[in-house]
């Protein structure tokens, strides 16, 4: 029976911490969530010490129309349309997805050029997703 209970205490554990298509990513933050604005943004990002927080700002803008797409991954707080296996990944928050794009960005940026670097990695499939960031102005 304890052997049970462990278990399954792991498992709860293991899936409040996972990143899976159609999960939710347990918030650990008790404070309520800001609206989701350019201004609080711009906060969360040096808040969370992202790297190149202007061009990372561009893609959340690029990816949800300027926060107001309608069919698109923002309905799952997804400000970055993260996806695996076909799926967008589902957060708590707007703040999560933040927080799991800076340890996305910690694993496999190594330097250089940000723009380089999200062409390199096939972060989007438009092809002219790049000159589409550089086209936003703030």
């Amino acid at each position: 029976m304890l052997v049970m209970r462990v278990w399954l205490f792991g498992l709860i554990l293991i899936s409040a911490f996972s990143a899976n298509a159609g999960d939710s990513i347990i918030s650990t933050n008790l404070v309520k969530t800001p609206e989701l604005t350019i201004e609080n943004l711009k906060i969360i990002l040096k808040q969370e010490k992202v790297k190149h927080a202007d061009v990372v700002l561009q893609q959340a803008i690029v990816e949800t129309g300027w926060f107001k797409c309608t069919h698109c991954s923002l309905s799952r707080n997804n400000i970055f349309g993260f996806y695996y296996k076909k799926k967008y990944l589902v957060f708590t928050d707007w703040v999560d997805c933040v927080r799991y794009y800076k340890r996305w960005q910690d694993r496999h940026f190594k330097g250089g050029d940000y723009y380089k670097f999200l062409e390199d990695v096939g972060y989007a499939t438009n092809p002219k997703y790049v000159s589409d960031l550089k086209k936003i102005r703030l």
